[in-house]
């Protein structure tokens, strides 16, 4: 990463007043709107999404500047973020996107949502900034659903107009650079599809039947399947990779099993590099480095085609070795109703099957029917069925009495923290519900078990008994 200050920035920007620059890409701009706690991040597009390569402040007057040694040309994008959150603080969707090559100078006009290329001596900016306008209304209605309440009713009816103005601004691309051009015209695709699909995985006041879908959906089904890989130099690149396989699977007649689900959506991608960015994506569904990982891995290596690739399979595999069956249990605590702490040693000599949950999750609370009659089935047998509740600590009351009123069985405890708490973090917990097995010895079976619901569970407690 490349951190360039404020002074040096100016100093450089002066610099290529008096000589031809081509040595930087230069960005000067103008921020408009609340200054104070803001910086301007460039990110740079690699691997289908955005990575921060370079910080700056804004001056009193909104002012700011960059200059960048670009290795090879390519998207960026600007973010205006909090300087202590590094947040977006709005979203406008990536859309203050440029492209850079040395000896690119570039006059900017940003606020927190907008952004307006004010000069240029880049074919290929105006071209994108260009776009970057016109999509900004159909992002509006697809990617705007944390501040607005539009639904298909005010989308779907105005989707074909908004599709015949990309496909006639593609017809306009033509800056003599044939590799932006190709780029250019693969995000036309790109962030119209996605948009589309983008809508349909929001949450709205009222969602539609597949019959309302306009055609539209139809042409991206039949047409869409990720194979470019340019679609890796696109900030957005990487979700649609997830949402044309989820669209896809979802639109099949007979849905796959659960555990079909991910090697189904990867076979519908159809270019053997993205598929390893997509299975590089599925990495955070696996706890343990079990058979079931391992049988993943051995599917997905063939799809491990360059560095980037290995090295992010390699940096995942270390960071659950530690979950590695067999492995010695973190000792996690809590307090069941009554105040009495409770510890994962303190049921040594018998299999543990843990339920981490919460009264505020849906799921959670799904799953507590089959779990009630798990512990019917197993009960006399050496095995602890043990609950441990991530409210927060000010929801104490109410976990109490949800844990009365529904006659909760087994042990029953509040962990002191959340997800701050040492259980939480020990076992990488950042969504419930998660269950999690310890065998009588206190080292680690799985901490991804079956869910009480799923048909497997029996047998598999059955098998660690």
């Amino acid at each position: 990463m490349k951190f360039i200050t404020a002074v040096a920035l100016l100093a450089l920007m002066l610099t290529s007043c008096a000589t031809k620059n081509t040595e930087f890409a230069i960005i000067k701009g103008q921020f408009t709107g609340e200054k104070e706690g803001r910086e301007i991040h460039l990110c740079k597009v690699e691997h289908g999404k955005t990575n921060k390569v370079a910080v700056t402040t804004l001056g009193n007057d909104g002012r700011f500047g960059f200059a960048y040694a670009i290795q090879e040309p390519g998207l960026y994008v600007l973010n205006v973020v909090w300087d202590q959150a590094l947040k977006t603080v709005k979203q406008d969707h990536n859309l203050k996107r440029v492209y850079l090559e040395n000896g690119v100078e570039l006059d900017v006009k940003i606020s927190d949502g907008t952004y307006e290329l004010m000069a240029s001596n880049s074919s290929q900016n105006d071209c994108l900034a260009q776009w970057n306008a016109k999509v900004d209304t159909v992002f509006s209605y697809s990617h705007g659903f944390s501040y607005n309440v539009l639904d298909y009713t005010n989308f779907f009816p105005v989707l074909p107009e908004f599709v015949n103005a990309a496909d006639a601004f593609k017809a306009t691309i033509n800056t003599g650079d044939k590799h932006f051009d190709d780029l250019m015209a693969l995000m036309v695709n790109t962030d119209m599809q996605l948009s589309a699909l983008q809508f349909i995985y929001t949450p709205r006041i009222k969602h539609p039947e597949r019959k309302d879908y306009p055609e539209y959906y139809d042409f991206i089904l039949n047409e869409g399947a990720p194979k470019d890989e340019q679609l890796l130099e696109l900030a957005n690149g990487a979700d649609y990779l997830r949402l044309y396989t989820m669209y896809a699977v979802m639109s099949m007649p007979e849905k796959p099993a659960r555990d079909e689900w991910d090697l189904v959506c990867l076979n519908l991608i159809q270019n053997d590099l993205l598929k390893g960015y997509f299975a590089i994506s599925l990495l955070n569904k696996f706890r343990s480095y079990d058979s079931e990982y391992l049988s993943f891995r051995e599917q997905v290596e063939p799809y491990m085609q360059n560095t980037y690739l290995s090295e992010e399979l390699k940096t995942f595999e270390m960071g659950i070795r530690q979950f590695e069956k067999g492995a010695e249990a973190f000792d996690f605590a809590g307090k069941d109703v009554n105040g009495k702490e409770h510890k994962l040693t303190d049921y040594k000599g018998k299999l543990v099957y843990v339920d981490v949950w919460a009264t505020w999750c849906g799921p959670c609370k799904a799953q507590i029917p089959a779990l009630k009659e798990l512990e019917k089935q197993f009960h006399g047998q050496p095995v602890e069925f043990l609950s441990i509740s991530v409210d927060k600590p000010k929801d104490k009351q109410k976990w109490m009495d949800f844990v009365k009123e529904n006659e909760l069985k087994g042990v029953q405890l509040m962990a002191d923290k959340a997800f701050d708490s040492d259980v939480a973090k020990a076992y990488g917990i950042n969504a419930i519900p998660r269950f999690m097995l310890f065998d009588k010895d206190g080292k680690i079976v799985t901490i991804d078990a079956p869910r009480p619901s799923d048909d497997k569970i029996n047998e598999f407690l059955k098998q660690y008994l």
